[in-house]
């Protein structure tokens, strides 16, 4: 890809973390915090269906939702590394290891 600020959909972006990916990522920081899909949309002001479907990488997450994941797991450092990740193209270990 020539520029690393673009999402994919597809499986295989060459170093861009796809949705299906950050989608992941941000699930795996939902429950290592110990919260629900709903707390999350309740902090995002949105509805946990649009949740549901960030984690499952068919919605890319919008700026109001990234704000939802950071409230609610109370780790704004996490969800700015994952998105890092993303835009970037670094793998999520090394943005976190950074």
């Amino acid at each position: 890809m020539d520029n690393a600020l673009e999402y994919s959909n597809e499986k295989g972006g060459e170093g861009v973390l796809t949705d299906w990916e950050v989608g992941q990522q941000l699930r795996a920081l939902r429950l290592l915090s110990g919260v629900t899909q709903e707390y999350v949309a309740y902090c995002a002001r949105t509805t946990q269906a649009q949740i549901a479907r960030v984690e499952l990488g068919s919605r890319q997450p919008t700026l109001c939702v990234l704000r939802g994941y950071a409230r609610a797991t109370g780790d704004p450092e996490a969800v700015l590394r994952i998105c890092e990740a993303a835009i970037l193209g670094l793998a999520y270990d090394d943005a976190v290891s950074a």
